[in-house]
Order: C-alpha cells, then sequence, then structure tokens
C-alpha cells in the first residue's frame, strides 16, 4: 500500500466483530465518533470543526491544569504508596517526568496566553522546549519565534535552536552525492584558497541565495544571454573568492604582528 493513502478513519465502525474496551473515555470516544459519522455534509458546520480542530489542539493544557492540582495539592497521598512516582505509574499510566512534562507545558502556555499572543505553542514538545523561561524573557523569546517563523513552521527543534543556537562543532554533516571528478575539483578549489570544504561551499551557496541574476533562477540554458550571465557570474564567484583570499591573508598578517 502508498504510504500516502488515506484511509478513512469511519470505516472502522462498520466491521465485524467490534472489541471495545469498557473504560469510560473509550466508550466516550466511539460514541463521538459514531455521533460525527451521523452527521451528513448539510449538518456539518465547517466554522464548528475548525474551532473543534483548533480547541482540541490545546488539550494537553487542560490535561496540564488537571495534573497539576492532583501534583500540588497532593490528592495522590491515599493512592498506593503515597507518592506522585507511584500514582503516576499507577493511575495515570504515565511516567513522573511527562505528567510534569505535561504541567510545565500548561504553565507555559498560560503565561503567553495572558501575555496577549494568539499563538500559541501546539504542542506539549513545543511548550517544554520553552520550560525554563518565565516571564519577560520567555515572552520575548516566544515574540521573536512567532515573528520569525510562521506557525507551521515552528517545531520544538526550531525553538530550542533559536534560544540555544548551535555551535558550528555541533552541527552535523551531511553526505552529498557528487562524481568523483567534482569530489576532487571543490576539495582542490578549497584548498587552493586556504578554505575548509564547509567554508568554500557556504560562500558559493550565499552566493546563489542572494543572488537575484542567479542562472539558477533562469529557465532558458545555452542562449546568447546566458552565455553571458555566465561569464559574469564566474567573474563575481572569482571576485568573491579573491575577496575571501585578501581577507585570510590580511588576517594572518595581523596575527604576526601581535
Amino acid at each position: 500500500m502508498n504510504k500516502k493513502y488515506l484511509l478513512n478513519p469511519f470505516n472502522t465502525l462498520y466491521q465485524d466483530n467490534i472489541l471495545l474496551s469498557k473504560r469510560p473515555e473509550i466508550q466516550e470516544l466511539n460514541q463521538y465518533a459514531i455521533d460525527l459519522e451521523d452527521r451528513i455534509p448539510g449538518e456539518l458546520d465547517l466554522n464548528y470543526l475548525i474551532f473543534e480542530f483548533a480547541n482540541n489542539q490545546l488539550a494537553f493544557v487542560r490535561n496540564g491544569l488537571l495534573l497539576a492540582k492532583i501534583k500540588f495539592l497532593k490528592l495522590y497521598k491515599n493512592y498506593g504508596d503515597g507518592t506522585f512516582a507511584g500514582f503516576c505509574k499507577q493511575q495515570l499510566r504515565k511516567q513522573r517526568w511527562q505528567i510534569n512534562d505535561t504541567i510545565r507545558a500548561s504553565r507555559v502556555v498560560l503565561e503567553l496566553m495572558y501575555a496577549g499572543f494568539e499563538t500559541l505553542p501546539a504542542n506539549i514538545s513545543q511548550a517544554v522546549a520553552l520550560g525554563k523561561l518565565t516571564g519577560e524573557k520567555l515572552i520575548e523569546v516566544w515574540r521573536n519565534i512567532t515573528k520569525t517563523l510562521a506557525a507551521d513552521k515552528i517545531t520544538a527543534k526550531t525553538i530550542k535552536n533559536i534560544i540555544k543556537p548551535p555551535l558550528e562543532s555541533d552541527r552535523k554533516n551531511a553526505t552529498i552525492q557528487v562524481s568523483v571528478e567534482v569530489h576532487e575539483d571543490i576539495h582542490r578549489e578549497a584548498a587552493s584558497r586556504g578554505l575548509s570544504v564547509r567554508e568554500f561551499m557556504r560562500i558559493i551557496l550565499e552566493f546563489f541565495i542572494n543572488s537575484e541574476d542567479s542562472h539558477l533562477l533562469k529557465s532558458e540554458v545555452n542562449t546568447e544571454e546566458y552565455k553571458e550571465k555566465q561569464i559574469i557570474w564566474q567573474e563575481d564567484l572569482i571576485k568573491i573568492a579573491e575577496e575571501k583570499d585578501n581577507f585570510l591573508i590580511m588576517s594572518q598578517k595581523t596575527e604576526s604582528f601581535a
């Protein structure tokens, strides 16, 4: 089966030999699915469905608030061994750190909500990534994130990278498949300029990104205009490399006089 093909979840309601747990939350979910399936298109309000989706996205915050009551009022004392860890494992079927993360996430979201933000962390992972921040620092960081990234681009990883940008030495290397000849050319050109392969490739990449006239943006090739552009591009690239060479030479001279 194609992994991109989606099966309709409502089809499972019509399968034979359905086995259903009697746990109240599972019974309620079953009834929710049945009620929703019974509605025909004319009975479905799209705005309500959108609201319900957004509302459900914040369910982890509601869970965090409930769990905070259990923890901070010590309502778990009369269960099991009387410890919070034991209660989490036996009654909530979660590890204590998972419950603490949910509480932590709810605190982050409430702080941001009461600071006037419309865009809030979309899940526990995003909120926990902000968990060490509070007050003005939390607000400042989240404002920066929401101004820099679209809501669908915000992830726990991007949040962590903005809070603590990774060092160059921490970045993982990736492999790009090229021919042996191209591989040798890259290493030779980088070495001739006293650059690492990473620095050399970064210069080339930045040139293409920053150049409005990059030939990669043109669909027509092998025309006279294209050939002229290619010559200009090559000359510009040489100038960039020479400027880098001069910078390195000046830096070395400065260090020798220091």
